[in-house]
């Protein structure tokens, strides 16, 4: 992976943890500094074009559009940048491989995290589950989540949220299939003729919209540009 030294950054601890009030220090304290590190946000998201692995890692989902800025494996997390929710595709309930934790930098949402009626692994269907806890999350909230519990975001158009993931604890992730959005509501495909995909990595155009999207919030900074040298002006 190509990648500069992100400083403070490349300090964090493991997230490879089993104690989710540990992740949750770690993880809270990482995603407040990050939002207030201008300068450090600006540059991840630039260097994400020159870095081929954090490209395909960044996807266009049938929920959202996200930018992949810092991968750790070896500290058992990656951060994300997310942006862009389909509000018509956000009533899905689901949950995730791994642990993870959010922070809100603009907008926000109604949050459903929900009871599960059938045991706390393996497929479920709407029919399975219960609200539990419904909280409504704006600029500066941050919250954590475990692998097991199952939630729904249903986002304002203009969200974006800082997101980091711990290691995948289990194989599959789970939503009630019965709820889906149709296919036709799917990211159109990058290449003309091929299908919908839920998910796919965005294409170069995409990417700068993308960027163009955070300048226009002001969430970084477009007076840095890219982190490569410029040439040297001909004689």
């Amino acid at each position: 992976m190509l990648r500069a030294a992100a400083g403070w950054l490349d300090q964090v601890p493991s997230l490879d943890l089993d104690d989710l009030r540990e992740v949750q220090r770690i993880s809270h304290a990482l995603l407040d500094r990050l939002a207030r590190d201008r300068e450090l946000l600006t540059r991840l998201v630039n260097e994400v074009l020159h870095d081929q692995e954090r490209m395909d890692a960044s996807r266009i989902t049938l929920l959202l559009n996200r930018l992949s800025l810092y991968q750790a494996p070896n500290r058992g997390f990656e951060i994300r940048l997310t942006m862009n929710p389909r509000p018509e595709n956000q009533l899905v309930p689901h949950d995730h491989r791994y642990a993870f934790a959010t922070r809100i930098l603009t907008d926000g949402y109604v949050h459903v995290v929900r009871r599960r009626t059938n045991g706390w692994s393996g497929p479920f269907t709407g029919t399975d589950l219960e609200p539990a806890v419904v909280t409504l999350e704006g600029p500066g909230s941050t919250y954590t989540l475990g692998d097991a519990m199952v939630h729904q975001a249903v986002m304002e158009p203009d969200t974006v949220t800082l997101f980091v993931r711990g290691p995948r604890r289990k194989k599959l992730s789970h939503a009630a299939q019965e709820l889906m959005p149709p296919r036709e509501t799917w990211p159109a495909p990058a290449i003309p003729g091929d299908e919908p995909e839920e998910s796919r990595p965005p294409t170069l155009e995409e990417y700068q919209t993308m960027r163009a999207y955070l300048i226009q919030r002001q969430l970084i900074d477009w007076r840095r540009g890219f982190p490569w040298p410029r040439r040297a002006a001909p004689r």
